[in-house]
Order: structure tokens, then sequence, then C-alpha cells
């Protein structure tokens, strides 16, 4: 019997990462397990208590942006995060999955983009490849795949734009907890 070790190490940091220190109470101990891991934390970045993390290596956050409670992130094709984007809980960000049509169930990765300035709403869902552009909305339990154009505000499963939205300057997201 063969044993995969690097797949013994990769399981095992799964589950000390997310059934141990996601659930630390302190974001300042969390930050530090997650930069330990290889995840690439901007200053003034914050992930909540109870996110589930992927392949930390192949996430990037951008300065001050905000990652809620209870959220998914997948690092597995490469995720990046740009500044100030503000994360609902219980969102789901996506970047591998499975080719629907294939008789071995083939894996893939896609990397996945969310720029500067981006509010995904509550329970949101972002997939594999998808490149949600500066300033785009993705509305609460909404579903998207695909490129979410800059400024556009997108809601529904599937995903459909509706309107632009206004907010065209820069801000910057400024939270600061120390539990949570």
């Amino acid at each position: 019997m063969h044993i995969d070790w690097n797949r013994v190490l990769y399981d095992l940091q799964y589950v000390i990462l997310n059934k141990v220190f996601c659930h630390i109470p302190s974001w300042t101990i969390r930050r530090h397990v997650y930069r330990k891991c290889g995840m690439h934390l901007e200053p003034g970045t914050r992930i909540g208590i109870g996110t589930v993390v992927i392949n930390p290596k192949g996430i990037r956050v951008g300065q001050r942006s905000v990652i809620n409670e209870n959220c998914f992130l997948d690092g597995r094709g490469g995720l990046v995060i740009g500044c100030d984007t503000s994360i609902s809980a219980y969102t789901r960000i996506l970047s591998a999955s499975h080719k629907v049509n294939s008789d071995n169930f083939q894996y893939y990765e896609r990397k996945t983009r969310v720029g500067s300035h981006v509010w995904i709403g509550t329970g949101a869902t972002i997939l594999d490849g998808s490149n949600v552009k500066d300033f785009a909305v993705i509305g609460a339990g909404t579903v998207f795949k695909g490129d979410a154009e800059k400024g556009d505000i997108y809601v529904g499963n599937p995903a459909k734009c509706i309107k632009k939205r206004r907010v065209r300057n820069d801000y910057h997201l400024s939270l600061k907890t120390y539990f949570r």
C-alpha cells in the first residue's frame, strides 16, 4: 500500500484550519495561522470566524477587504480578492469543479478574481473562473459565473445584471474587530 504523504499533509492542513483554527475567536491568531499556511493577506484585511479555507497558498486578499463569518474560500485554482471589498456572511467563492460530461468526473481548476470595492451579498456563490470587476455588486443569494462588468449589480440564479452601481470613487473600508 502506497501512502501519498503530500495528500495526507494537505488533508491534515484542511482539518486543522477548518475544524480548529477557523473557530478561534481571535482574528490576530487566525491571521497568523493563515499567513503561516501561505495565504497572502494585505494590511487591514479580516476573515471572519467560521470561514472555511481550502488551499490557503492559492489565496491573495487586498488591503482592508472584509470576509465575514462562515464563508467558503477555495484557493485550489487561485483566488484573488482586491482591496476594500466586502464579502458578506455565508458567501462561497470557488476556483475548482468537475466536468459535468466527464466519464470519470474529471476535476479542473480555474482562477477566480474579485476586484476592488466589490460588495458580495449574504449567501452568494461565485463559481470557478469568474471575474468580478471593480465596484460590482453580487446580490444576496445570487449564483454567479462569468464576467461581472465594472459597477454592474447582479442578482438571481442565474445571475442577471439589473442596473449600474452609482458609486465610482474609491473608498476605504475600516472595520476593526478583535474577536469574531
